[in-house]
């Protein structure tokens, strides 16, 4: 009997061995493997802004899906490549990156470990690979928005508009701003700067002022750091400034009529959202007003330091935003990216 039951015991475990044989290991993103997503910085941590929203929402997706995470900051382009390799060797099965500057690089690795899941945020430009999502942002959508509240609060009509290069994403942004200024008052007229930049506020204020002196008695920008001058002659001959990237009240709480603002944090975890389920998809995505990629962010200082005319004027302007953006995100109304510069 004892010899009957050892020889069972002997059968079930070469079957149990078989079957782990035969069995498939887990790939990335399957049952019971932890995912493992890379995210490489291509500017510091503590800038309040792009990067920190993308390390906030990365730490928030790895508590929500449980996958593993690893982060460097490359802050110079000679790091790039090597960083986005390392991570790919190490076994990463995704590697998010931002900013047009880690293009070239990430179309080298990525053709490199096709196995590979990639993500670049804000590239200014389509890669076509079939392991590479793209994020952008739909940017005229909330420059439209934006140009409803210029468009309501000038006094002159003439609205100025300081960018860092005139690419076919700010030309859109410009051409929606000026449609939403129109949509309240349809003689308003806005005049694009280009300083070739987006990191000198010197030339921002010098193009600032040039703007001022042409009538603007509101500025927007589309210029990064470069904004910080137009901020600036903004603070000196007492105009609005509606300034771009990420909260500038508190740099200027009597100036900033409001920020404009992509969504960086919110987008990056998006994308892990969808891998985490299973629907990476390659290709371009641009993440607009529904998703919350793109965003108004207003000074809470600046309606208190109004007269009681220019209050009426933003508090209506605020509801017309509101309603307007409701009919953007059902589909209502759509905003078109028109990158024909007028």
């Amino acid at each position: 009997m004892k010899k009957v039951i050892s020889i069972l015991m002997v059968l079930a475990m070469t079957l149990v061995l078989f079957a782990g044989c035969g069995s498939e290991p887990a790939g990335p993103g399957k049952e019971n493997e932890q995912l493992h997503v890379a995210m490489i910085f291509t500017q510091s941590l503590g800038d309040a802004g792009p990067m920190d929203s993308m390390n906030t929402n990365l730490k928030k997706a790895e508590e929500d899906f449980n996958i593993k995470v690893s982060t460097f900051e490359a802050l110079q382009p000679s790091q790039y490549e090597e960083a986005l390799r390392s991570f790919a060797r190490d076994g990463a099965d995704f590697i998010a990156t931002a900013m047009p500057g880690m293009v070239e690089p990430l179309k080298l690795v990525a053709a490199e470990f096709p196995e590979v899941k990639f993500c670049i945020l804000f590239p200014l430009e389509e890669i076509d690979m079939p392991n590479v999502t793209v994020v952008d942002f739909a940017t005229w959508e909330m420059f439209y928005l934006a140009g409803i509240i210029g468009g309501s609060m000038t006094e002159t009509g003439v609205i100025g508009h300081v960018v860092g290069a005139e690419q076919s994403s700010i030309v859109a942004d410009d051409n929606a701003f000026f449609e939403g200024a129109k949509l309240v008052n349809e003689n308003v007229k806005v005049f694009m700067s280009s300083t070739n930049t987006f990191d000198d506020p010197a030339k921002g204020k010098e193009a600032a002022l040039n703007l001022i002196g042409q009538g603007c008695d509101i500025i927007f920008t589309n210029a990064a750091k470069t904004g910080l001058g137009v901020i600036e002659a903004g603070k000196e001959k007492g105009i609005y400034v509606i300034a771009d990237s990420s909260p500038h009240s508190d740099l200027a709480p009597e100036t900033i009529l409001f920020d404009t603002n992509c969504a960086y944090g919110p987008s990056l975890y998006a994308q892990i959202k969808l891998l985490a389920e299973g629907n990476f998809q390659a290709g371009l995505h641009f993440a607009d007003l529904k998703e919350g990629g793109v965003e108004l962010l207003l000074n809470p200082y600046i309606r208190d330091k109004m007269t009681t005319e220019q209050q009426e004027k933003y508090d209506a302007a605020l509801q017309m935003v509101e309603e307007m953006r409701a009919k953007i995100i059902s589909g209502e109304v759509v905003v078109e990216r028109n990158i024909e510069k007028r």
